[in-house]
């Protein structure tokens, strides 16, 4: 840059000086032994008052206009030296700026990369065709999970296990041998009142899996509610024990990297890729800023069901930072679920209606074969957990099919005669959209008028099936 400047500003002046002009008619004169003004003024040497008024002349304005008035170019030389070292200082910081990830900046994410996170970001590398033969570099993490199908939002799942319930136990353990359930998560976590061998997780290169434990949760025995006797709830008093556990994960790393945290009762069965489709719509742009959580019954107005329990990012920050707020309130005979419920509401959370997240035997009940809630609520033993678990997915292949081939249930027509096609307004059930649509026995079982139909390519109608 240094030796290219004079040779470009001679070049530009030159340019600059008009056609036809006195200054310009000179310089294209200037012979090799006429240079001796120009080479004088790139050398440094002093100028007369008759060379200073033929090199500016009428150029003034342009950038040689600098040089004459510096009157050195000693001057120019450390000018231009300064800012070639500001380009390059300017240069390096941009380009360790870029090379950060985004959202880094001014923060430690150096725990945050890990586990399921650090699993998803190497595979999605792998995808964009960085390097197909090349395996990503995984740290196996007890807390990773096993997702599947939809891989966002990322979900953060835990379990509190009683331990002394050997049906809670072994559902779990089935849990993360299978790797369904709470095991599908992004990252999970299951806590105890003592520390439990659950099984094994994801593997080194060498074959060798990492052991998955149980986090312990200490805490006392509990006893069951008793609404006549003025608790809240006929359920466990367990409110002390989740208040422990809540403090315990906000207390850690393990939420860190996830967009929702997410309570699940060891006894519900859980489909993690069905609750990503429900909070997809809420996990983006500015209201991600926005504490939220779910309310999932409606039973004498909204309520939260501890079935499943959902609360986004910035619900579990808000947590952490206030969590001595819950604890003062009155929850001496409340259930955990009313607890976080009414802590939520205290914090200010921002508070989401889905009375189609749960299938709960106690409020919003729904069958196994519902393909659009996200949990059922309660199968208490491993035995009833995977029957369920099994009934669900069948339906959902049933219904893929069903949906290839445009079948409907069609509970009641304005024309007997042709009821496929004259389906009133709400009595349509498509298959995944309702128990009636499922299947044509179901359909039948819907009534004496309802119609199994679909749609025939050809005829562009739709048909009695």
């Amino acid at each position: 840059a240094l030796v290219a400047a004079p040779v470009l500003l001679h070049l530009c002046n030159r340019c600059a000086m008009p056609a036809g002009s006195p200054q310009a008619a000179h310089f294209s004169a200037l012979g090799p032994d006429d240079n001796a003004n120009a080479n004088a003024l790139f050398m440094g040497e002093e100028l007369t008052d008759t060379e200073v008024g033929f090199w500016a002349g009428e150029s003034r304005s342009n950038l040689r206009l600098f040089l004459l008035r510096a009157r050195s170019w000693k001057r120019t030389r450390i000018l231009g030296t300064c800012l070639l070292i500001a380009g390059v200082v300017a240069a390096t910081i941009s380009s360790n700026v870029a090379a950060l990830p985004s959202g880094t900046h001014h923060a430690n994410k150096s725990k945050e990369m890990v586990g399921a996170t650090q699993f998803l970001e190497a595979a999605a590398s792998n995808a964009s065709g960085a390097n197909a033969n090349e395996k990503p570099n995984i740290i196996p993490d007890p807390a990773m999970g096993w997702p599947t199908t939809v891989l966002w939002p990322r979900l953060f799942c835990f379990s509190v296990l009683n331990k002394d319930n050997p049906h809670e136990v072994a559902t779990l353990k089935m849990q993360i041998r299978k790797q369904i359930g709470i095991a599908a998560c992004e990252r999970f976590v299951v806590l105890s009142g003592a520390k439990i061998y659950l099984g094994e997780g994801h593997k080194w290169d060498n074959g060798t899996a990492v052991d998955v434990w149980s986090w312990v949760n200490p805490a006392s025995p509990v006893g069951m509610g008793n609404l006549q006797a003025g608790d809240d709830t006929n359920s466990f008093k367990n409110t002390e024990i989740f208040i422990n556990a809540w403090k315990i994960l906000i207390s850690s790393s393990a939420l860190e990297g996830t967009d929702w945290s997410v309570k699940v009762d060891p006894d519900a069965v859980f489909f993690p890729e069905r609750l990503r489709k429900h909070v997809k719509k809420l996990s983006w742009g500015t209201q991600t800023k926005t504490p939220m959580y779910f309310k999932n019954c409606n039973f004498h107005g909204a309520k939260l069901y501890g079935a499943l329990e959902v609360f986004n990012a910035a619900a579990m920050q808000e947590l952490s930072k206030r969590m001595s707020e819950c604890v003062q309130l009155p929850w001496g005979r409340w259930g955990e679920d009313e607890f976080i419920d009414k802590c939520m509401e205290r914090l200010g959370a921002e508070a989401k209606n889905d009375f189609a997240l749960v299938g709960d035997h106690r409020c919003m009940s729904a069958e196994c074969e519902d393909t659009w809630r996200a949990s059922f609520h309660d199968y208490k033993s491993e035995r009833t957990y995977l029957d369920c678990w099994n009934r669900s997915r069948k339906s959902e292949e049933h219904q893929n099919m069903m949906k290839e081939g445009h079948f409907f249930c069609c509970t009641f027509s304005s024309n007997p005669r042709d009821p496929c096609n004259s389906c009133n307004p709400g009595a349509r059930s498509s298959p995944g959209k309702g128990w009636c649509g499922s299947s044509k026995n179901q359909c039948h079982g819907c009534g004496a008028s309802a119609s199994w139909c679909k749609r025939d390519n050809h005829s562009k109608r739709n048909v009695l099936a």
